[in-house]
């Protein structure tokens, strides 16, 4: 099943559902990058605060949550399936903060997402789950808060996570340890993607005060390895995911972190430099219009004499995206495992 198809189907389950139902006074709608919930909720007369860590105008911590206090008393959270275990656990955390006592808690994905086995993962927080829908290989899955349950966490530093990560040091052999923050759901939590460690051994040279780019930036690894080889270098790191985001900004604090995805927030700016482990997942397909979308920018953001370096793996066709992008003197730098380090000029 694709994305879309996941999406649509998942969606649709709450749609009719709200059919049934009387229309809460506040709704919250929860990680879903579609539309349709909280538009049907909203022609219900519904108040609606809908709130994604990929939506282009979130950045750091939800709306809602003001230090350890939710603003809103919701009596409808509806929260789309997040893909891991501990991004599950941290959304129920901030759903249960955002809810009002009597309130219910609708989650709803795809089957093959895990929305089949859901139910059993919502307790301490939720009890008194069952399946209110299915259709079309997604299901919807309500709950209420259990009355025993603990105080919801809510403030994004309560989940914070510390990890060692050895960082390549350059072509140099050995690494250096740095103490790194990350959150649920960010990009390699917890570890070190091997492709970002192989291009860190492989960065561009850098001169003084070198303006780069690090697109898509996670938690921002290679904005620290690229600050360690040129500590003069002024670094602009650009990620989508608002709670990377946040935890980039405690990793890389010399960086500029601009939050967005694409080259839109970025318009109109140049750099010496761009390095990127660009994605080509949504969800969990697999896609490589993400690079084409990275690759046809590159044109515009590179200044005249400047250098994109990046890491893919070595089986996506990365020579014919950059060919029908445009650039040219596009070559493999380094060749490791499953991965390849490409380097382009720009047009």
């Amino acid at each position: 099943m694709s994305r879309r198809s996941r999406e649509e189907a998942a969606a649709a389950l709450v749609v009719a559902a709200l059919d049934r139902i009387d229309a809460p006074e506040r709704a919250l709608v929860l990680e879903d990058p579609r539309r349709e919930v909280a538009d049907a909720l909203a022609a219900a007369g519904c108040a609606v605060t809908s709130w994604s860590r990929r939506d282009p105008g979130a950045d750091g911590a939800p709306p809602w949550v003001e230090a350890d206090r939710p603003r809103v008393a919701c009596q409808l959270v509806a929260l789309r399936l997040p893909r891991a275990k501990q991004e599950l656990e941290m959304l129920l955390h901030l759903a249960a903060g955002a809810l009002a006592p009597e309130g219910v808690l609708w989650i709803y994905g795809a089957n093959d997402e895990g929305a089949k086995s859901v139910a059993g993962k919502l307790s301490p927080l939720f009890g008194n789950a069952f399946t209110l829908a299915t259709g079309g290989h997604a299901r919807l899955v309500a709950a209420a808060l259990a009355a025993d349950g603990p105080a919801p966490r809510i403030a994004l530093d309560s989940w914070l996570e510390y990890f060692d990560l050895d960082l390549p040091a350059g072509s140099e052999a050995g690494a250096r340890r740095v103490r790194w923050a990350s959150l649920p759901g960010a990009f390699a939590h917890g570890r070190l993607d091997e492709g970002t460690a192989l291009l860190l051994r492989h960065l561009p040279p850098l001169g003084p005060g070198a303006r780069v780019l690090d697109y898509g930036a996670g938690t921002g690894p290679l904005a620290a390895g690229v600050l360690a080889a040129e500590p003069s270098a002024r670094v602009t790191a650009l990620e989508p995911d608002a709670l990377a985001a946040a935890a980039l900004r405690l990793n890389v604090p010399k960086a500029e972190v601009v939050t967005g995805a694409g080259w839109a927030p970025l318009a109109g700016r140049r750099w010496e430099a761009v390095v990127a482990n660009p994605p080509y997942h949504r969800g969990k397909e697999e896609t490589t219009a993400l690079i084409a979308e990275f690759l046809g920018g590159l044109g515009s953001a590179l200044e005249r004499g400047g250098t994109m370096r990046c890491v893919v793996q070595r089986r996506l066709p990365f020579a014919d995206l950059a060919a029908a992008a445009g650039l040219e003197r596009v070559e493999v730098v380094a060749d490791e495992g499953p991965y390849r380090v490409w380097q382009t000029g720009g047009r």
